[in-house]
């Protein structure tokens, strides 16, 4: 872990793996985040998004017990940094959106540069704005290999659109997994949590 390689075939197995083994739990998580996500305008969307980002780290480290669906609810412990998280990559997505000429794929170019930041918030307690540096930090250096990834995995998930309705659901747990997966690769299990400086001597 942590040797900063982009392995997107070994990655995007690894997630495909995980969510086959843990199939129930991702997909009903997943289900009730988009659901609330939705019926509250949005406003519960970061904080779910970060309760499944943990589910999904959980899963993946074996940690026991086990998590819960419920242990999606756990990201409301950084409510207002999720929110706030949330927020700024919507915004930054929606004014890139508009770019004349680019505007079709910024979002898309914009994404493997963000991918980490929720991850870094939920997993290693960093506030909203450090969490998106230390992400463009670790993703410039690997750009390309991380749009590619971006690219399947969202092309994974949005299969499920095809099927309409709650297909959709079947397949967005993929490109969370994936996300997830490529953070613990490429960051490791060591804490980023900055300490706190020195208290000044009498």
């Amino acid at each position: 872990m942590g040797n900063g390689k982009v392995d997107i075939g070994g990655w995007l197995s690894e997630a495909w793996a995980l969510y086959k083994a843990n199939f129930g739990v991702l997909f009903v998580a997943t289900l009730v985040a988009g659901l609330l996500g939705v019926f509250t305008c949005g406003v519960l969307a970061g904080p779910l998004w970060a309760g499944l980002t943990l589910v999904i780290l959980r899963l993946l480290r074996q940690e026991q017990p086990a998590p819960q669906i419920g242990d999606v609810f756990k990201g409301f412990d950084f409510f207002l940094q999720a929110l706030f998280l949330a927020i700024v990559i919507g915004v930054a997505f929606a004014i890139a959106g508009w770019l004349p000429l680019v505007g079709i794929v910024a979002p898309t170019l914009l994404s493997p540069l963000v991918m980490f930041a929720m991850c870094l918030l939920a997993d290693r307690k960093l506030d909203f704005w450090p969490a998106i540096q230390a992400s463009c930090e670790k993703a410039k250096g690997d750009y390309i290999s991380l749009l590619v990834l971006c690219l399947v995995a969202g092309l994974i998930s949005a299969v499920g659109a095809i099927l309409c309705g709650i297909g959709v659901f079947l397949t967005a747990p993929f490109g969370a997994i994936t996300t997830v997966v490529a953070y613990r690769h490429m960051f490791g299990e060591t804490s980023a949590v900055p300490e706190a400086p020195a208290a000044p001597q009498a």
